[in-house]
């Protein structure tokens, strides 16, 4: 059980109109550090209800209490008493309980603005917030509280949590579908559990791209037969798409708002520095040789209406211009002081990301490749949108690791050391060439219609 200045009792309606309000109280207390309770997270049917909410409340440093649906059911033409009756346990807590209970801080929502002097007027005197029946206010509304209990000194502010909300709803259909979920028949346990998933293993770069957790382990490494142990890494859910690449193009090319985040002097200097450091990988005298790095790092095939499409991965680009863009999305993050927080993967990284512990075949299992798994030997001779097969997802949630583009190796061939690794076979590769163990290898100035990229993160940030 969470510490008690970490507990924060949900008093609200739980009706089927209520669910967006209450995904995003859920989500923001998540997002703040805290611990949401509600006496749905009890499934003891011989407790009375009751005794389970005295129990969460005495339990709890903070109470989100949300009257604003007291109105009679339509259907019964009763009153709802519920949120009044526990706020009412709550003030009761704080006011004749212990030091601790004392300690307390409740917040009172209500739709519109002094309305509660209307049907509860006893509690004048108590700082009620409205909402407006506006999730983005909610959030405020929670944030701001919460913050102001001063236990968590990281806390983000609302406009983040709300884009996170965002994004997690947005994502959320492709959770439950991983887990075999009903949207309309779900429980709280499972409510839960997908925002904590979604929360500690699911990162966002500042070009808004998902990062994976793959937990750490150990696994047999096929090219090598032996026992590999790799630490916890963030994964990119996605290949890079053709719009953020573009991102990163505009960028070099003086243009888009990260210009004004870091300058393209700075950027240009640090790279230069950072590329002679792997001089052996020619990687600096490549962009040395191209004044424009926009002209030098841009896809080939960025007017290939074949390959050009937003949501399709980025192909036509080298592994130095992989290198380029992982080290600019460092920077952007950090200031170049950790010009390798974002980088491409190892063939060993890559491979346990992909087939497992148990050694998955394919990225999703035993089962066969299909057209419902991954795109190969594509009749449409071209790629497709990233997601777009997700009957071939792992079962962590990366897609198209088999399939689509061949993804560029941060390590080099030992035998061939002027060559890197690929792995994933591409839209025009047989399915044999899917199997998780498979490995490619081409040069680093090398671009193709079948080759792309995919972005690891080390850690997690602090």
């Amino acid at each position: 059980m969470p510490p008690h200045n970490l507990n924060v009792f949900i008093n609200c309606p739980f009706d089927k109109e209520y669910i967006p309000f209450f995904d995003a109280i859920l989500f923001t207390v998540y997002k703040c550090g805290f611990r949401p309770r509600c006496a749905f997270e009890f499934d003891d049917g011989g407790q009375v209800r009751i005794e389970k909410i005295n129990r969460i409340i005495e339990e709890c440093c903070c109470g989100i209490h949300d009257i604003s649906r007291t109105e009679p059911d339509k259907k019964t033409m009763l009153p709802r008493f519920n949120m009044p009756f526990e706020l009412g346990l709550f003030l009761g807590a704080k006011r004749f309980g212990s030091k601790q209970q004392k300690s307390k801080v409740s917040l009172i929502l209500d739709r519109d603005p002094h309305r509660y002097q209307q049907f509860i007027s006893d509690i004048s005197g108590q700082d009620v917030k409205s909402h407006d029946n506006d999730i983005k206010k909610l959030i405020k509304c929670i944030r701001d509280v919460l913050h102001a209990l001063k236990i968590n000194d990281a806390i983000p502010g609302p406009k983040v949590i709300l884009d996170n909300y965002l994004e997690f709803k947005a994502t959320q259909p492709d959770l439950m579908k991983q887990r075999g979920l009903d949207l309309d028949d779900i429980s709280y346990a499972d409510k839960v559990l997908l925002v904590e998933r979604w929360l500690n293993f699911m990162l966002l770069d500042k070009l808004g791209s998902h990062y994976i957790l793959i937990k750490g382990g150990t696994f047999t490494y096929s090219l090598t037969d032996k026992t590999e142990t790799l630490p916890d890494l963030y994964m990119a859910k996605y290949t890079v798409t053709n719009t953020l690449y573009r991102q990163f193009i505009n960028y070099l090319s003086g243009k888009g708002a990260f210009i004004d985040v870091l300058p393209f002097k700075t950027l240009r200097q640090k790279l230069l520095a950072y590329a002679n450091t792997i001089h052996e990988t020619g990687f600096y005298d490549y962009l040395r040789g191209e004044p424009d790095l926009a002209e030098r790092l841009r896809s080939v095939y960025d007017d290939d209406e074949r390959f050009n499409k937003d949501d399709q991965p980025v192909v036509g680009v080298s592994w130095y211009g992989a290198k380029a863009y992982c080290f600019w999305l460092s920077c952007l993050e950090t200031g170049c002081k950790d010009s390798g927080l974002y980088r491409l993967p190892t063939e060993t990284e890559w491979e346990y990301a992909a087939s497992g512990k148990e050694r998955r075949p394919y990225p999703w299992g035993a089962p066969v490749p299909t057209s419902y798994r991954a795109n190969y030997k594509s009749k449409k001779e071209a790629t497709t949108p990233v997601g777009d097969h997700p009957d071939g997802v792992t079962p962590d949630g990366l897609y198209d690791m088999a399939g689509n583009v061949w993804e560029w190796m941060g390590n080099r061939n030992e035998q061939e050391k002027e060559r890197f690794f690929l792995r994933g076979g591409s839209w025009d590769t047989t399915p044999d060439y899917l199997r998780c163990s498979v490995s490619g290898f081409q040069s680093p100035f090398y671009s193709s219609s079948e080759i792309g990229f995919r972005v690891v993160r080390s850690s997690a940030p602090s």
